[in-house]
């Protein structure tokens, strides 16, 4: 089946540098140790895990204004998406304010706020205030340019790498308030880049910003990002409570071994979600343009890729246990390779799952996954009780996830299809 050219640079390009990206982030983390020590590494991981709830504050506008750049392209129409860049930068705006009163405010009442607050205030509020610049990761990816977002980011990761060998070399005195502001500076400069990108390729003029007309015309786009959001949350609540709810309920150890099984698959899924993210562009393309052939086209190559990804997983499944024993240096041992099945279950049916959802999200057809994924999230600490209660071990979480996901599965890749079907050449 023959691929488009591009498609495949996209993939191959994005998967590079998440791998990349990975691979320094793994080297990062005993350079901090070494730089900071145990105590001021802790307060940092602490306070940077924090950042990563900043994203939810866009309530999934920026996925929904990413199909319309992308439809936008397909025909031709600059102005109308103009006008929703425009009223979803106005959002971005706003919430950033929201942001930043929040943050003031939970400074009174977090303790790792109030323990640290000068070091609080200098990465989170230059990175709140460039909050809106990251709405450009959105379009960039719109406008179909994955490998120059994705080295915009890898070369973020790289440049704080070397700030990082730099300071453990110990050719400047080590500071952790001096570190905090390359930080936040870092990540403020990367995003401005890609937003100053982004919009330059749309040929967009800064002046519409303040056209606060443009925010009632986007309306219905910001609605649409709300489902997004909801799909967010939910899937957020389903996916990452394995360590808290395998620690409520088996031994430390237990969470361990959780919580090193649970990394390898999941770097797994990463790297699938590249995947993905660029297929989703696709969709969102061949739809706007109202080529069902294409759409077909697509659809077969997604299952095609899920089935390869998800043979992947299984020969992986078997080299799991002695792979988490060298990492950790026997730290960490699974001795019933029976404890890594429920998470490769999980992983072939997300793949699948992930296929159907690309087409759904690109049309826009989110309520049966919000019903479905609504529904997933309220019987996941009941359907786990349960199944910890018989036994199952550290696979429960993600047995659960399993079972739960599976109706998501059906429901997705059917109506997906529906999609393409409905679809008039």
């Amino acid at each position: 089946m023959k691929v488009n050219y591009n498609v495949i640079k996209s993939i191959f390009g994005s998967t590079a540098f998440k791998l990349s990206s990975a691979a320094i982030s793994f080297i990062t983390v005993p350079l901090l140790l070494k730089t900071l020590g145990t105590n001021n590494y802790a307060v940092w991981v602490t306070l940077t895990a924090l950042l990563s709830w900043l994203n939810l504050f866009d309530f999934g506008s920026g996925y929904s204004l990413k199909n319309k750049v992308t439809e936008s392209r397909a025909s031709n129409d600059n102005e109308h998406v103009a006008v929703l860049i425009a009223g979803t930068m106005q959002f971005y705006i706003l919430m950033s304010i929201l942001l930043m009163i929040i943050f003031i405010i939970s400074t009174f009442f977090v303790n790792v706020f109030q323990s640290h607050l000068q070091l609080a205030y200098i990465i989170y509020v230059p990175i709140i205030l460039s909050f809106p610049f990251t709405l450009g990761h959105f379009i960039i990816q719109g406008i179909k340019k994955f490998n120059l977002f994705n080295s915009i980011l890898f070369s973020q990761n790289a440049v704080w790498l070397i700030i990082l060998m730099i300071y453990k070399s110990k050719i400047f005195e080590v500071d952790i308030y001096k570190l905090a502001f390359f930080y936040s500076a870092l990540y403020v400069i990367a995003n401005f880049i890609i937003i100053s990108i982004s919009l330059k390729n749309l040929h967009f003029k800064l002046d519409q910003i303040f056209n606060f007309r443009h925010f009632i015309a986007s309306k219905k786009s910001l609605l649409t990002g709300t489902k997004f959001f909801v799909l967010q949350v939910s899937s957020l609540f389903l996916y990452s409570m394995g360590n808290i709810l395998t620690y409520s309920n088996l031994s430390l150890k237990n969470v361990a071994q959780y919580d090193t099984v649970n990394k390898v698959f999941l770097l797994g899924m990463t790297i699938f979600n590249v995947v993905i993210s660029v297929f989703w562009t696709e969709v969102s393309h061949a739809k706007a343009l109202k080529d069902k052939v294409k759409l077909n086209k697509i659809y077969k190559q997604l299952l095609l890729l899920a089935l390869a990804f998800s043979i992947g997983t299984c020969l992986v499944t078997f080299f799991v246990p002695v792979l988490i024993s060298l990492w950790t240096n026997k730290a960490i041992m699974i001795s019933n390779i029976k404890d890594v099945y429920p998470f490769a279950l999980l992983v072939i049916i997300q793949c699948f799952s992930y296929c159907g959802a690309v087409f759904l999200n690109a049309f826009e057809k989110l309520k049966g996954q919000i019903i479905l994924s609504i529904t997933a999230s309220v019987l996941m600490i009941p359907l786990c009780r349960l199944l910890f209660s018989l036994e199952v071990g550290i696979g429960t979480v993600p047995l659960s996830a399993a079972i739960l996901t599976l109706p998501t599965l059906v429901f997705v890749i059917y109506k997906s299809k529906v999609c393409i079907n409905e679809i008039s050449l």
